[in-house]
């Protein structure tokens, strides 16, 4: 296993420093309903279109791989990648006229120098498939191909409050109505999200509908005819056709914390420009991401004293195969337990929490979260992901033991976040049980309001029983935003 080193590729890249802090770091829950900024009200059409908000982000991110592959493999040759790329968003929010508004967002990555990955754009054909692709390219797997596109693009309406006036801030009702294509993320990402790690994000072409108007409960249903992956039109992968497939979220604030309950509703359409159903790529048992998953979750905090907060969260759910799925898949459960602190050493802001996530598998089939912003989850080192991206829990399931450290301001304003992973099987299968272990580091520090840097780095270590091979990450990241 190589050992960390600043190679002069690092050092070049850490002059462009940058990166974008949410989903680097491990990902904060957001709110259920109204997501967004909140617009203002004009009572006049034309000034509305034209007295609305623009914003642009730029965001260039060196990334480099090392997987430690047998000489005896015939991907021995295909073991490093390192890739240099910019994203650059463009996009536009109308002001509110009678409660109606839209948005575009055009979104664009940019290869700077050579391509030295399998970006899963047009350099994963069939055949010969992700692995002959692979190899075929000379590189890893860095999935962030060289695109363009609308990365959102809908009008919605959002009804007013009362005895609401022509002033901003002053028009903000309990109901909105998003037509279009558009961005999802429902809690901390697990199950639906954006993907907001890669330099494409993932949004969907939905009819969402959100409600607040009984006090501490917010209601969203969704209603899905397309995911807009992250790998571009070139991709076979590029998007989920979707058929009768739904989104519930039901969320109640307490005095001690907020009561999820959640259910999924997923019915995926045959991906015709591969040779595996719905697109769900290689990887034994995940031959089905047709399924319906109910769920509980409790998050919240508790102030135990002046120096000292308690976090908790908790979750339980259940993925039920349906529709196409085959009469030897059946369901699998999913449990999480996370228990931490907040408090601060000499005077700095420390969080320490401990966790136990365990996704089932029952050696045919299991749980898989295909919508997710997987990389949040179970290791940086995405080995859990699949060669065309998305969820890969092996058929024996994952039982994730996970260690996390954060220190903020020891640099100025600045986050350093340290995490360590421990896998294991649900159940042996093949004799895998013991799937290896991971640590990971992050400095992310704003400069400016619209200026901010990131370094990361992850290391997995595999357990021997032949479940994937070693590897080392690393990223250097900048990103300004005007908004």
């Amino acid at each position: 296993m190589a050992t960390i080193k600043l190679t002069s590729s690092l050092i070049a890249a850490v002059t462009f420093a940058l990166a974008q802090s949410a989903g680097a770091v491990g990902l904060a829950n957001v709110p259920n309903t109204h997501t967004g900024k909140q617009l203002k009200e004009i009572n006049n059409f034309n000034k509305a279109l034209k007295g609305g908000t623009p914003d642009l982000v730029l965001r260039l991110r060196y990334e480099n791989v090392s997987d430690d592959i047998p000489a005896s493999s015939p991907l021995a040759n295909a073991d490093k990648a390192n890739l240099l790329s910019l994203r650059t968003v463009l996009g536009y929010s109308t002001a509110r006229y009678k409660g109606f508004y839209g948005r575009i967002e055009f979104e664009a990555t940019s290869h700077v120098g050579d391509t030295n990955a399998l970006t899963v754009g047009d350099d994963l054909t069939f055949p010969p498939g992700p692995a002959g692709s692979r190899v075929a390219a000379g590189h890893a797997v860095i999935p962030d191909s060289a695109q363009e596109g609308f990365n959102e693009a809908y009008i919605a309406w959002r009804s007013a409050s009362s005895g609401c006036s022509n002033a901003p801030g002053g028009c903000n009702g309990s109901t909105t109505i998003k037509v279009g294509r558009q961005q999802i993320i429902y809690d901390n990402h697990r199950w639906i999200g954006n993907i907001v790690w890669r330099q494409n994000f993932q949004s969907y072409d939905a009819v969402r509908i959100d409600n607040t108007s009984i006090n501490n409960l917010s209601l969203s249903y969704a209603f899905l005819n397309r995911v807009n992956r992250t790998f571009g039109e070139d991709s076979a992968f590029n998007v989920f056709d979707m058929d009768d497939s739904h989104f519930i979220n039901i969320a109640y604030k307490t005095p001690v914390g907020k009561l999820i309950g959640y259910g999924y509703l997923l019915d995926f359409k045959d991906n015709k420009r591969t040779p595996f159903p719905e697109g769900v790529g290689v990887g034994p048992g995940i031959v089905n991401f047709d399924s319906n998953t109910f769920g509980l979750r409790f998050v919240g905090k508790h102030k135990a004293g002046d120096a000292l907060s308690v976090l908790y969260d908790f979750e339980w759910a259940n993925q039920n195969p349906v529709h196409d799925a085959g009469p030897t898949l059946s369901d699998n459960n999913y449990y999480n337990v996370e228990l931490g602190g907040a408090f601060k050493v000499g005077g700095k802001p420390v969080v320490v929490k401990v966790g136990r996530e365990v996704l089932e598998g029952n050696g045919v089939n299991a749980l898989q979260t295909p919508l997710a912003t997987i990389h949040a989850f179970n290791g940086w080192a995405d080995k859990f992901v699949g060669a065309p991206g998305g969820t890969s829990t092996p058929v024996g399931g994952l039982e994730d033991t996970s260690v996390t450290l954060v220190v903020k301001g020891l640099i100025g304003k600045s986050k350093l976040v340290f995490q360590y992973h421990d896998y294991q099987a649900n159940k042996t299968v093949g004799g895998v049980k013991d799937y290896g272990n991971e640590f990971g580091l992050l400095l992310a520090k704003p400069f400016t309001k619209e200026w901010f840097g990131l370094v990361k780095y992850a290391n997995f270590s595999d357990g021997g029983d032949g479940f994937s091979v070693d590897t080392e990450k690393y990223w250097v990241m900048a990103q300004y935003k005007f908004k």
